[in-house]
């Protein structure tokens, strides 16, 4: 790791030095964040266990740091890349073990005028929440996007001349994977359409075989579809969900084709420019267990994740690259799913509170 981190500030050094030689045509940013927490959980657990389905404070009882992140992007008009590491809490619970410290990493080349071809390591093209607290009004996500895919690898290319539609067309080693568990590829698509100032669609989907090699064909279709609204500058909102279908799935069919579902809707209202509070109501079932994971219930049979949240947030933002905020949510599994320990008490209800505040910024060279 600390060879990884000199060679990381001998690239930043390399870029700044290039910097001086290049015209004003070429970009080159470096960017930073930090996000630290605190977190409780009526939900028990050791201390060094991350509470299940959570991506951001997954720690009970503990001070901690969701993400330090330091990035650098390169762009000429013609060629692009991005590099970005992490460390950290989410990444933790999130990530890939084998590239836990890579966020981003890939290389873009113009290949018509407005047509992007990159390839590398990429963040998801998939969901309406971020996994970064930084991007998205809430720092929490729903337990939908902490089963959404989170990082891929492969190639991506995009349209990115309009600025009411964008789209674009990956082909990836598979669903959250960096390394390929098989010899399939998968594909998948995002659109974007911005209707007006106030209205946005956006669009995505997945589509491969998943199941690792030498196993049964299982064949995963996913889908995510949301609405952004901003009817003024007070409210904000996001209605959307996913839905989700896997082949030779279904727990009482292995032969059958199981179903996910996933909804959630957020709203945000701003009291003045720094204060705001944000309000999120999620719903989930995959009954048969192939998103999330097959679970054993109190009747000593087994089932996937069924479960409901609602959460309630308030935000202090002194600048637009800072923010202080606290969130509570309450957590339902359905009535079978004992899988919470209350005190020494097997219950399908968990209660959370988080406190966290961050910074990031970006420096143009």
């Amino acid at each position: 790791m600390k060879i990884f981190n000199i060679a990381f500030y001998a690239v930043c050094l390399l870029l700044v030095d290039q910097s001086k030689a290049q015209s004003d045509s070429t970009k080159i940013e470096l960017t930073g964040y930090i996000d630290t927490y605190y977190a409780s959980y009526s939900n028990k657990l050791a201390s060094d266990e991350l509470q299940p389905y959570i991506t951001v404070a997954p720690r009970d009882n503990q001070f901690g740091l969701n993400i330090a992140e330091i990035g650098a992007t390169y762009n000429t008009g013609e060629v692009r890349g991005t590099f970005v590491i992490q460390y950290g809490d989410i990444a933790e619970a999130t990530w890939s073990d084998r590239f836990k410290t890579i966020q981003e990493a890939w290389v873009g080349m113009e290949v018509a005028e407005d047509i992007w071809l990159d390839g590398g390591f990429f963040t998801t093209h998939i969901g309406a929440e971020s996994f970064l607290p930084k991007n998205h009004y809430l720092s929490s996500t729903d337990i939908g996007t902490f089963y959404e895919p989170f990082y891929q690898s492969g190639v991506r290319l995009s349209y990115e001349k309009s600025e009411k539609f964008e789209a674009q067309f990956h082909l990836v080693s598979g669903y959250n994977l960096f390394i390929d568990n098989n010899d399939a590829k998968s594909i998948g698509m995002l659109f974007t359409y911005k209707v007006n100032e106030q209205i946005s669609f956006s669009y995505s989907n997945l589509y491969g075989r998943e199941s690792p090699e030498g196993s049964g064909k299982q064949i995963r279709s996913y889908h995510n579809l949301f609405v952004n609204w901003e009817p003024n500058n007070k409210v904000s909102a996001v209605l959307g969900g996913d839905i989700s279908t896997q082949t030779n799935s279904k727990l009482n069919d292995p032969t059958g084709t199981a179903l996910m579902l996933n909804a959630l809707g957020i709203i945000k209202y701003r009291f003045t420019d720094k204060y705001s509070t944000t309000g999120r109501l999620e719903f989930f079932n995959d009954e048969d267990g192939f998103i999330s994971e097959i679970l054993v219930n109190r009747n000593g049979g087994t089932q996937g994740l069924i479960a409901t949240a609602f959460t309630l947030g308030v935000e202090y933002a002194p600048t637009h690259q800072s923010y202080l905020r606290t969130e509570t949510r309450w957590t339902w599994a359905d009535k079978d799913l004992q899988i919470f320990n209350k005190g020494g008490n097997a219950s399908n209800v968990r209660a959370e509170f988080i406190i966290n505040m961050g910074f990031y910024f970006n420096k143009r060279l």
